[in-house]
């Protein structure tokens, strides 16, 4: 019996060991195939590293769409998509190359462009209105995002990988092993990890209304005219409004309770984005 129980040990052992081994392959095959598939940088054109379309959405991550739609309300910025690195060396998705520069975080980003092209398009706002314009952005970015983060990666992670139809299937193998985690270890660090689910969409659900009431009816958050802080928040409710189950409780909450931010999310996506349907993946 005694030699049974060793052997079984030694099984476990071995499966826990090749099971490690053969993720590890995976993520470096992974790694290399990014690499070797990715664009090269052009003189004076910023490569911007980021997700591709799902059949709901032209761009996934809040910050990748962000970035982009800012690109195209400067006008001025020459820039290529790369999808095959979506992930820079600290981890963090979008980044940006540049004449030899990497940039990552998508409002640093924006900082340098700023400082490289004759573009600026919150020139026009007072230091009162940027003040509030960068307390709007922050809140929505770095918290109304993860409560709806919780919601598609945590709660409803099938659903939107259906939609990822570009994605290999290994792939999205890769990404529903590894990123539900990964999410929730960033949850727990945030403090919104060690709520209860039902207090997360609480909070989520007044974020919502918060910024629906501040916006009224006005076309943009600080005026007539979208700046970097509306591209900002475009990047977070283009997500829930477009490429989120229409059962899902950020769906239902703001078409029920905030029926100007889908407005507003509309009229961006009109403005900036006239080829969006064209973007998207088909079914």
């Amino acid at each position: 019996m005694e030699a049974l129980t060793e052997l079984s040990k030694k099984n476990r052992y071995q499966y826990v060991i090749g099971t490690s081994v053969a993720l590890g392959l995976l993520v470096y095959l992974l790694i290399e195939y990014w690499y070797s598939a990715s664009k090269k940088t052009k003189t004076n054109v910023v490569l911007l590293h980021t997700t591709g379309s799902t059949t709901t959405i032209v761009n996934p991550s809040p910050f990748g769409l962000k970035l982009e739609t800012y690109f195209r309300m400067a006008g001025n910025i020459s820039y290529e998509l790369d999808y095959n690195r979506p992930f820079g060396k600290n981890g963090k998705s979008p980044w940006v190359e540049f004449n030899g520069e990497i940039v990552m975080d998508s409002s640093l980003i924006i900082e340098y462009l700023n400082e490289r092209f004759p573009v600026d398009v919150d020139n026009h706002l007072t230091e009162e209105q940027k003040a509030l314009g960068r307390l709007l952005q922050k809140t929505v970015e770095e918290n109304t995002f993860w409560t709806v983060a919780y919601n598609r990666i945590i709660e409803d992670l099938d659903w939107f990988m259906n939609t990822a139809k570009n994605i290999p299937w290994i792939q999205k193998k890769f990404i529903s092993l590894i990123l539900p985690g990964r999410i929730k270890k960033n949850l727990y660090g945030h403090g919104l990890g060690r709520l209860a689910p039902e207090d997360i969409r609480n909070i989520g659900k007044k974020d919502l209304k918060a910024i629906s009431i501040i916006l009224g009816d006005k076309p943009y958050f600080l005026g007539d005219k979208p700046t970097s802080f509306d591209a900002a928040i475009f990047g977070v409710l283009a997500n829930v409004v477009y490429a989120f189950r229409e059962t899902s409780w950020p769906q239902v909450y703001v078409r029920e309770h905030c029926p100007n931010l889908v407005q507003f999310a509309d009229r961006m996506k009109d403005k900036f984005w006239p080829d969006w349907n064209d973007l998207l993946i088909k079914q």
